[in-house]
């Protein structure tokens, strides 16, 4: 790509040089004479030329100063490293129809635009072409840019903006992505350009999947399940800057189901290991994975629960899960209580970890025994979870969140906490809770027939200190904007 700098900075500056020349060569005959010389003498007078310098000097820098700006953008970089930004094909009219492998992004380092990693994820009618798996489509990776496409990509690559802002050289066509943040008006900029062939590309991955194992890596985290209870989370790490993971912080995720059946005829008691789940399909970039799921259990008499279609996205920075469950009838009709739990239990040989959420925001140690402050803990809604190291040697912990509008969702969701390694809670890893961490859904028998959503956040941290959580809330309470503008062909 071609150097930008230096010719912006001639083309700038040669006209303002020159109407200032013809400016000082005849005041009496200019328009704004009587700006420049307030005495109206018409003299080139030298009591009255520092008028004229001056006022010369302010408006030259002003120029200058706003055409810098003008060229540069925002005067604040983008802070926000974490966040992922998605935007749809419609946002983008100008590349609409282009060739999805004629297409790259870039950003700008120092006087060039080099690539960085992204992905282009196609939709129709709402779900994903998947490339891989039972529902993989013929048309994924193939074609062209449809509105409702999706690019993707990491908001840290974002750089500084393009100068001068005409296509580069060897691109068609391309469009400016502001990337700013409504907090502190923070801002970054990439480019989405097309060309005549193939587009250069990075070579950077941040994410990989593992198929066979159903185990995803990133260049932060790795995350995998279990192969007797797929729906379960059996694997959690932490990637240190060193590059070497933390130890498995998990035993399993657990999902325990308790309820009574009208006329009492039956008690209903499921885990996690009674559910079925399918990968059905899977895209994998270089920025995230992609992964379909459909989980459900048998209730009795081969009565299927509802089932729950998860399409559950891993960044490079973080996961994101929202769960679609559809219901065919009212829980009412066949039970009259109901509860779920949803939680984690932990690996009781990883030591000095401390819980907090927004509730409970001094934290409590886990270890293995219920002290009273665990005892005394707010179980009441909450809306972040965080559990983190307290040594130097390993800081690094989990954010969590759920998301749903309580509106369609009518049930109680709030805190599951035991840490007694006395509590025996099969099936499990290593015996009893060692600080067994989630959700307790309450009041399902109030839901009807229809479907729901409920969203989960997660994200690894390097470390926590009291106010960090504020930089994960931020990416769903206040989003990155961005702003899409056409590169002109100079």
């Amino acid at each position: 790509m071609r150097p930008m700098k230096r010719e912006l900075l001639r083309r700038l500056l040669d006209p303002v040089v020159h109407w200032f020349g013809r400016m000082s060569d005849e005041a009496t005959e200019r328009p704004f004479g009587l700006f420049y010389d307030p005495l109206g003498r018409g003299e080139q007078a030298r009591g009255t030329r520092w008028w004229r310098y001056l006022l010369q000097l302010v408006a030259v820098t002003f120029l200058v100063s706003a055409a810098a700006f003008g060229s540069v953008g925002s005067p604040k970089p983008l802070k926000r490293t974490l966040d992922p930004v998605v935007v749809l094909g419609r946002s983008v009219p100008t590349l609409g129809g282009q060739g999805l492998t004629h297409l790259g992004l870039f950003a700008v380092e120092g006087d060039y635009l080099a690539p960085i990693p992204f992905q282009i994820d196609q939709r129709r009618n709402g779900d994903y072409l998947y490339a891989h798996g039972q529902i993989a489509s013929p048309e994924a990776g193939h074609g062209a840019l449809n509105a409702e496409d999706e690019i993707a990509f990491i908001c840290s690559d974002a750089g500084p903006r393009l100068s001068p802002f005409e296509l580069p050289e060897g691109a068609q066509a391309g469009v400016e992505i502001q990337v700013s943040d409504p907090v502190d008006s923070g801002a970054g900029y990439v480019y989405l350009l097309a060309f005549a062939g193939d587009a250069p590309r990075s070579d950077v991955r941040y994410v990989t999947y593992h198929d066979r194992e159903d185990y995803i890596e990133t260049t932060d985290y790795a995350l995998g399940y279990l192969p007797e209870a797929p729906i379960s989370i059996g694997r959690q790490m932490v990637r240190k800057p060193s590059g070497e993971y933390t130890q498995e912080i998990t035993d399993r995720q657990k999902i325990r189901i308790e309820g009574d059946l009208f006329w009492n005829l039956a008690h209903l008691s499921r885990n996690e290991n009674d559910f079925h789940s399918q990968v059905l399909g899977y895209i994998v970039g270089p920025v995230r994975v992609i992964r379909h799921t459909k989980n459900w259990q048998i209730l009795f008499w081969n009565i299927p629960t509802p089932s729950v279609h998860l399409t559950s996205i891993y960044w490079k920075t973080g996961m994101f899960f929202p769960m679609k469950v559809n219901l065919p009838f009212d829980v009412t009709s066949f039970f009259r209580r109901v509860q779920m739990n949803i939680y984690v239990d932990s690996n009781p040989h990883v030591l000095g970890r401390r819980f907090y959420n927004d509730r409970n925001p001094n934290g409590v140690d886990i270890d293995g025994h219920m002290s009273q402050a665990e005892i005394d803990l707010d179980r009441g809604p909450f809306k972040w979870n965080i559990v983190a190291g307290t040594t130097a040697q390993n800081p690094e912990g989990w954010f969590s969140r759920h998301i749903y509008d309580p509106s369609q969702v009518p049930v109680d969701i709030t805190l599951h906490y035991v840490d007694d390694m006395s509590r025996p809670d099969p099936p499990e890893r290593y015996p009893g809770c060692f600080g067994c961490l989630g959700y307790e859904f309450r009041g399902l028998d109030r839901l009807r027939t229809g479907s729901f959503t409920v969203a989960i956040q997660m994200f690894p941290m390097l470390s926590y200190h009291r106010g960090d959580e504020q930089t994960f809330l931020n990416v769903y309470d206040h989003p990155l904007q961005t702003h899409v503008q056409t590169i002109p062909n100079n």
